[in-house]
């Protein structure tokens, strides 16, 4: 009876030390993607605009106040992308931009 639980509790501990002698794949860094350097943004009662310097992508969104979500189209090199609410027979509730 000894020697089963002795053997027992060393297969136990054993399966409990496999997982940290696994070898852990070391961590890539990401490549950075040149982004935009600055953002400026524009807001009425309906519309949601941004504007980004840099080589990078981006497109303005807006949430309306009838629960639906618009985005402008996507641009780059400090072209203005604007969501519009009215285009969804609503106002502005909020908005931002995503760089892409």
């Amino acid at each position: 009876m000894r020697l089963r639980t002795a053997a027992a509790a060393l297969a136990a501990g054993a399966a409990l030390t496999v997982p940290a002698l696994a070898a852990t794949p070391a961590a890539a860094t990401p490549a950075t993607p040149a982004g935009p350097a600055a953002c400026s943004t524009y807001s009425n009662y309906v519309s949601y605009g941004a504007s980004c310097s840099g080589t990078g992508s981006y497109y303005a969104w807006a949430i309306c106040q009838n629960n639906k979500y618009v985005s402008g189209p996507v641009r780059s090199g400090g072209v203005w992308s604007y969501a519009y609410c009215s285009n969804v027979g609503s106002t502005l509730r909020s908005g931002g931009y995503t760089l892409v």
